[in-house]
């Protein structure tokens, strides 16, 4: 996945403004730091739990001020922005450890292997987002299916991909039109994959009969028959 389409997926899913202003604008980052300890200051004047213990305020639900979980996956984004792809396969992996059940961690670190060019890794690492990704954040785990399924299209294991894009259909299909996911895309991938399959077919039977005949078999039987 390319850097533009991970910011507008991270806009998609519609995740916390302290989240996703920083990737769009690096440089920003202090001031959206500053924005967060003026809102959990506002809100209370003791830090609330969860705290670093540097004295740094934390909300692990983002409300008063940003997650620790959170502000690791904005830096792992500037890394990414920056296409420093190792450095934020680290700091994504440090961000699970601080939030293991957050389906976003491992699917940010796959992104990045993926950019890495590390597809068996990216996979695992969206398998691993797909085990805890919450059916109340719907358009995360639709976007991890929808990447679960696209992998296996980039390997070219058709009926796996198939499968895939079905598992994505199905789910998206549940919101109607509540914007979840990308209905038609899914469709047209599995339109596409069952008419490349045909055609696949197709060919391999233009194939076995161009052997078949490659040693002149016809023609010789031809002539017998003539004899």
């Amino acid at each position: 996945m390319r850097t533009r389409s991970l910011l507008a997926t991270l806009a998609a899913l519609g995740l916390p403004a302290l989240l996703f202003v920083p990737v769009v604008a690096a440089a920003g980052g202090d001031k959206a730091d500053a924005r967060a300890d003026a809102g959990a200051s506002g809100a209370s004047s003791s830090p609330p739990a969860g705290s670093a213990a540097s004295g740094k305020r934390y909300d692990p639900n983002n409300q008063t001020a940003i997650s620790e979980f959170m502000e690791t996956c904005i830096e792992g984004n500037k890394q990414y922005a920056a296409r420093d792809f190792k450095a934020a396969i680290a700091t994504y992996r440090k961000a699970i450890t601080q939030n293991a059940k957050n389906a976003l961690g491992p699917y940010l670190l796959g992104e990045a292997q993926l950019a890495d060019g590390n597809a068996a890794e990216a996979e695992a690492s969206w398998k691993q987002a797909e085990v805890v990704a919450d059916v109340g954040n719907p358009m995360l785990r639709a976007r991890v299916l929808f990447v679960l399924a696209d992998i296996k299209e980039r390997q070219k294991k058709w009926e796996d991909a198939r499968a895939g894009w079905q598992t994505y259909n199905d789910f998206v299909g549940r919101y109607g039109d509540a914007g979840v996911g990308f209905p038609t895309s899914g469709a047209s991938r599995v339109q596409a994959i069952e008419a490349m399959t045909k055609l696949n077919v197709e060919a391999d039977k233009v194939k076995q009969r161009i052997r078949e005949t490659a040693d002149g078999g016809v023609f010789t039987t031809i002539d017998a028959s003539s004899g």
